[in-house]
């Protein structure tokens, strides 16, 4: 510096600077928008899941849920539930259709796994135990079980009652 003030190459050498550090921030500033745009998905995701949970569970409990079938048919598994009326949850990777209701998942990065865990108990006294679980993937990874879809349901055998005693993909 001069004792009249800048000289032009330390004001260049300041305005590139500065334009430096404002690229910086603005590519923060972006990343931080698309972590954001990501969450409110998310958080769009975990509503639409306890709604359709809802609508299920309240299904089994409302229409007495007798039995099951599980078919995988290519991109898409089939869970045909069997109670006063049949109902059917057909599972792909970015949707699931119950009751004509349509549960998409917004993330870009979720989906939803083909191959449910399925499990069916006896238990004492006529009672059992039927457990399924949908899981939602994250980059193709399950990451964590609270995202996932999971129903559960205790009945009481009847001559109607018929469920698979094991799945398998």
């Amino acid at each position: 510096m001069n004792k009249n003030g800048f000289t032009i190459l330390e004001l260049l050498i300041s305005i590139a600077l500065i334009s430096v550090v404002l690229l910086l921030l603005l590519r923060v500033m972006m990343q931080l928008e698309v972590i954001n745009h990501d969450t409110s998905y998310a958080s769009d995701d975990e509503i639409a899941r306890t709604e359709l949970i809802q609508n299920i569970e309240t299904d089994f409990l409302d229409l007495h849920l007798n039995g099951l079938t599980i078919n995988r048919n290519g991109e898409e598994t089939v869970i045909t539930f069997m109670m006063d009326e049949e109902k059917e949850l057909v599972v792909s990777s970015k949707e699931v259709i119950y009751d004509n209701e349509v549960y998409p998942l917004k993330s870009t990065n979720a989906s939803y796994d083909l191959c449910l865990e399925y499990k069916y108990q006896n238990l004492e006294n006529d009672y059992y135990l039927v457990m399924f679980t949908i899981s939602v993937l994250i980059d193709g990874v399950n990451t964590t079980s609270n995202d996932d879809l999971t129903f559960t349901y205790l009945g009481l055998k009847n001559e109607f009652t018929s469920y698979p005693v094991s799945y398998a993909c």
